[in-house]
């Protein structure tokens, strides 16, 4: 500690020797400065208001001014205003202070009252006048720019209106020529400018602490906001400095401010001759600034003595904090606990060894959460599959309680039938006439072939024969065709020839398509349905859309329902993506997609895509925004998807179990 505070002690002496060579030279550079910037704002000030007076003494030697005609000096006013937009109003008196025209957004016969006494001075001077603040309202203040109107032919030599040529005020004369030009003033012209566009041409030069202000005799005519608000305060501290101003003289000089910091001031008069004005520029001194900066740096040292106190404090602390901390994580990592992370701290030995022991420590972490994750996956999967099996025993059953069921209504009775018939002719003993035998005969063939056709019909829903013979687009034409004969309105389009598929592959598709048409005609309440089968080199996509009631799929779909759980492992199966895009009212589109692999797969490439599958089914969620506007929930899942969980929550349609 006390070699900390030791160490502070060079730094203030370099810091106090580095200010005290600092304050004279900086002293001389900020005189300098506020000359230079004394200097712009008279010539940035001038030059605006002697530009202003140029343009008014041309106005001033129209005929139309002149003449004082008070239509022909409104239109020429209106025409110079929008000419000069800096200019906020022009107004025309004549020489008996009476209004001859004006324009602009304020009117002057409000102001003439303010500046009569700067209009009789213009006519009597016979030069421009720049009249003090005239506060409008409490958010605008303006001042009044004006110029005599001398007619053009009483200003040539001899006032008789023939040869000469009109003096300009503003251009230098001759020692042996008149101040102003001889003639008549028969009015005033004045311009009304905001006190703003002045402020615009002074206020930028004040940056930092520097202070500027345009006064004259007991006024502060504009200045930046510190000597606004203390305005009395800076005339009388200042006083003699504005009347050596106003005099002619430019200097400078040390004052103090209301508060009692010296201040050095730069002081000049203002070089326009139409106003008595002054430039002032004033700043803190070095030395007050030095000693502000004095008694910042003093605190800033303060609070460095203070951190380095505390980080030697600290420093042995963290010092001996390492081996306590390893200490505490070796424990818990005897615990079982690898939830908290070890980082590498100290240096050294110390440093290698937590080094060490943060990588041991994310490679237990990692075993332990896999082994967690693979367990947990088992599980699932377990879960699954045994639920599966369930499904998968309960279809059998209902399976073979459909195919009895058949059998037992359909086949059963014809065969029964012709049994009964043929025991009718063995009993006759031949007695039977030929065309009653006949007869009876053709009855027993009728009824053993209608038995045939209803046998055939079972062993077409168990393996359709199409598949095998000529493919699966005449097996799905076959069966959509024995639903049209119920009245269910289906169509087929396929508009590419599909490629070659395997038998496993052509069986899967027209499983899904069976069991997806099934759940349609029971619970959609569609009135129509098309099947759409597309093929491209790369890519075989069939879609299923309906115009049934829909339903929400985020809502109805899990990744573990049941309803539709052979469906989902049978396009898992051959290697397919199956897609439910449907929202309530507006029908369900089923998408099965599977890239075009070519040749024919082997049973353990399709055991070894059972297995990958089964292990990366997965359930996503998206929302499509159709061509109506409304949302549209769709859910894509990686081997397949279900519809059963709809049946809790939305009781209409009724979904598929």
């Amino acid at each position: 500690m006390l070699f900390a505070l030791a160490s502070l002690i060079p730094l203030f002496v370099v810091v106090y020797f580095f200010l005290d060579r600092s304050i004279d030279r900086n002293s001389e550079l900020l005189i300098d400065n506020e000359y230079t910037i004394v200097g712009m704002v008279d010539s940035s000030l001038s030059g605006y208001l002697n530009r202003n007076v140029t343009a008014l003494e041309n106005l001033s030697k129209k005929p139309a001014v002149t003449g004082l005609d008070s239509d022909a000096v409104n239109t020429l006013l209106g025409e110079a205003t929008t000419v000069r937009p800096e200019i906020n109003g022009l107004f025309v008196v004549n020489d008996q202070l009476q209004l001859v025209g004006s324009s602009g957004n304020l009117q002057p016969p409000d102001l003439l009252d303010d500046v009569s006494d700067q209009l009789g001075q213009t006519m009597v001077l016979r030069r421009a006048r720049v009249s003090p603040r005239i506060n409008v309202s409490a958010e605008s203040t303006i001042v009044v720019v004006t110029v005599p109107v001398i007619p053009v032919s009483e200003t040539e030599p001899g006032g008789d209106g023939t040869g000469g040529t009109a003096t300009n005020p503003t251009v230098p004369q001759s020692p042996t020529a008149p101040a102003t030009p001889p003639g008549r003033v028969v009015g005033v012209i004045g311009a009304i400018f905001a006190l703003d566009n002045l402020e615009q041409l002074v206020l930028p030069f004040a940056r930092g602490e520097t202070g500027i202000a345009i006064v004259s005799e007991g006024e502060v005519f504009l200045a930046t906001n510190d000597i606004y608000r203390d305005e009395t305060a800076f005339l009388q501290s200042r006083g003699s400095l504005v009347q050596r101003a106003l005099d002619g003289e430019t200097g400078d000089a040390i004052t103090r401010d209301s508060s009692g910091d010296r201040r050095v001031d730069v002081y000049q008069p203002v070089t326009f001759e139409g106003a008595n004005w002054a430039v002032i520029v004033s700043n803190p001194t070095v030395q007050t600034f030095a000693q502000n900066v004095w008694s910042r740096g003093v605190m800033v040292l303060t609070l460095a003595a203070l951190v380095i106190l505390a980080m030697a404090v600290a420093l042995g602390e963290l010092t001996a904090r390492p081996l306590r901390l390893l200490s505490r994580k070796a424990a818990a990592m005897q615990r079982g606990d690898f939830g908290t992370t070890i980082e590498p701290v100290g240096s050294g030995e110390i440093l290698s060894l937590s080094t060490a022991m943060s990588e041991m420590s994310h490679q237990l972490e990692s075993q332990v959460h896999g082994l967690e994750r693979s367990q947990s996956e088992r599980e699932r999967q377990t879960g699954q599959m045994r639920d599966l099996l369930r499904r998968t025993l309960r279809l059998q059953e209902d399976e073979r309680r459909r195919i009895a069921g058949e059998i037992h209504d359909a086949v059963s009775p014809l065969i029964t039938g012709a049994l009964y018939q043929a025991r009718a002719l063995k009993m006759t003993n031949g007695s039977t006439p030929a065309e009653d035998r006949d007869l009876s005969l053709t009855k027993v063939g009728q009824l053993l072939e209608r038995a045939s056709e209803e046998l055939h019909g079972v062993i077409f829903d168990l393996r359709p024969p199409d598949l095998d013979d000529i493919g699966v687009v005449a097996a799905l034409e076959a069966y959509i065709q024995s639903l049209q004969r119920t009245g269910f309105t289906c169509k087929l389009e396929v508009t590419d020839d599909l490629p070659p598929l395997t038998p496993e592959v052509r069986l899967g598709i027209y499983r899904i398509l069976q069991e997806a048409l099934h759940n349609v005609m029971r619970h959609s309440g569609a009135d129509e349905v098309v099947v759409r089968l597309e093929s491209t080199p790369d890519l075989l996509r069939i879609t299923i859309r309906d115009n049934g009631a829909g339903f929400d799929p985020e809502r109805a779909v899990r990744p573990t329902s049941l309803g539709l759980l052979s469906m989902r492992e049978r396009a898992a199966v051959i290697g397919a993506t199956f897609t439910i895009v449907s929202r309530p009212g507006g029908g369900t589109a089923i998408v099965l997609e599977r890239p075009s692999t070519g040749n024919v797969m082997s049973d353990d490439v399709l055991a070894d895509l059972i297995g990958i599958e089964g292990n990366r089914s997965q359930l996503e969620v998206t929302t499509a925004i159709p061509e109506n506007g409304t949302p549209e929930r769709s859910v894509a899942v990686t081997a397949g998807t279900d519809r059963e969980e709809a049946d809790e929550q939305n009781p209409r349609p009724q979904l598929p179990d």
